[in-house]
């Protein structure tokens, strides 16, 4: 489904990935560790063409996506949940909802609104309240939920769990699995490298912006080198 391989990308005068490869296919979880400043937000953006890719190609679907306008590669089916939430904090819950559909022209917006509306209760409850106002884990929830509304075959997102208490991760994540279950591919960025190889069925670990490892969630749970630098020596 989506295909990176020997990506390169620069900021300046700063080599920021060296030949990258990996690969998502369809309705899998895939997850990419590493410790802050690896470059796994590096990686991600670059799909979308910021930064744009030196060397080497990304596709999507056999789409070459290397040269594509971001707003074009959102319309292919792609959607970022971006880390930091970057929701708008002046406009309602379901202001903030309906921009994820903006690139739509199909009549089904309204009942995607309900089926984010299902999975996040609480924001239907809040949907005339001003975005900004809500809980870190509810702004969590709406940027989910936003790029939800996309319709996205494949929903990458950057640092899901950042700055949320371990109830409200472990309540992301639970969401987060049934979002797969229901056909949707996942590929995830994290730091908090247990909760993702515990969701995820394959990961990748990014060492200063080169790939270091590969493998099953089992096999990366099971690394010594693994199990020293991200979870915590267990």
């Amino acid at each position: 489904m989506l295909r990176i391989d020997n990506v390169s990308v620069w900021y300046g005068q700063i080599q920021a990935l060296h030949g990258v490869s990996l690969h998502v296919d369809q309705h899998e979880i895939v997850t990419l560790i590493g410790a802050n400043g690896a470059g796994k937000s590096t990686l991600m953006m670059s799909v979308f063409g910021h930064p744009p890719v030196r060397s080497g190609s990304i596709t999507f679907e056999g789409r070459d996506l290397t040269r594509v306008p971001a707003h074009k590669v959102s319309s292919y089916g792609i959607t970022l949940v971006p880390e930091g939430r970057r929701i708008f904090p002046q406009m309602t819950v379901g202001e903030n909802l309906l921009t994820g559909a903006i690139h739509r022209r199909d009549r089904g917006v309204a009942a995607d609104m309900g089926r984010v509306y299902a999975i996040f209760p609480v924001l239907k409850e809040r949907s005339m309240q001003r975005a900004g106002t809500l809980s870190g884990g509810e702004q969590q929830m709406l940027a989910i939920g936003r790029g939800l509304m996309a319709r996205p075959k494949l929903l990458l997102l950057d640092e899901p769990s950042l700055g949320l208490a371990p109830l409200i991760i472990r309540q992301i994540f639970k969401t987060l699995q049934k979002i797969a279950d229901e056909g949707t591919t996942i590929f995830l960025v994290e730091q908090n490298a247990n909760m993702a190889l515990k969701f995820a069925q394959r990961g990748y670990v990014l060492v200063n912006g080169k790939l270091a490892l590969s493998g099953t969630n089992a096999e990366l749970m099971a690394n010594g080198d693994v199990q020293r630098a991200y979870l915590g020596g267990h």
